[in-house]
C-alpha cells in the first residue's frame, strides 16, 4: 500500500480550500457590519439638519461631517433625498418639501470592500440607511 502521508497534504488542501474562504467572510463582515453603523448616524444626522435649517444643504454638510468624522472618504459616500437615488456628496440628489408635517427622508449609502488585501481591494458592496424626519407641524416658517 502507497497510501501513507498523504493526510497532511489532504489536510493543507482542505484548510486552503474550505477554511481560507470562511475566514476571509468572516472577516469582511465587521468592516461592512461598521460601515452601516456609520450610514445609520450620517442619514438620521442628514435629515435632522435638513428639518432643522429647512436647507438640504446643511443636510448635506452634516453627513459629509458624519463620514469624514468617522475616517470615510466621502468619494464612497452616496446620498439622496425622499426617495431619490443617491448620488455622491455634494451633487444634486432630488428634493424634498420642506412645509409643515413633510417627512424629510435622508438615505445614506457607504462602498464597502469585500475584500481587503495587501494589493489593493478586491470588489465592494454599498451599505446603506435611511432616516426620515418630519417638519415640525407648529414651526414658523419663512
Amino acid at each position: 500500500m502507497k497510501d501513507r502521508g498523504h493526510a497532511a497534504v489532504e489536510f493543507a488542501l482542505a484548510a486552503g480550500v474550505l477554511l481560507l474562504p470562511v475566514a476571509l467572510v468572516v472577516l469582511s463582515f465587521g468592516p461592512w457590519l461598521e460601515s452601516r453603523v456609520v450610514a445609520r448616524a450620517a442619514a438620521a444626522e442628514a435629515a435632522r439638519a435638513a428639518v432643522v435649517q429647512l436647507d438640504h444643504v446643511a443636510g448635506v454638510e452634516m453627513a459629509r461631517f458624519v463620514v469624514d468624522t468617522h475616517g470615510v472618504d466621502t468619494e464612497s459616500v452616496r446620498l439622496g433625498w425622499c426617495g431619490s437615488p443617491p448620488t455622491r456628496l455634494g451633487s444634486p440628489a432630488g428634493a424634498c418639501p420642506m412645509l409643515r408635517g413633510a417627512l424629510v427622508e435622508a438615505r445614506v449609502e457607504l462602498w464597502v470592500p469585500v475584500l481587503v488585501t495587501p494589493w489593493g481591494e478586491i470588489g465592494g458592496i454599498w451599505a446603506g440607511s435611511s432616516h426620515s424626519e418630519p417638519v415640525d407641524l407648529y414651526r414658523s416658517l419663512p
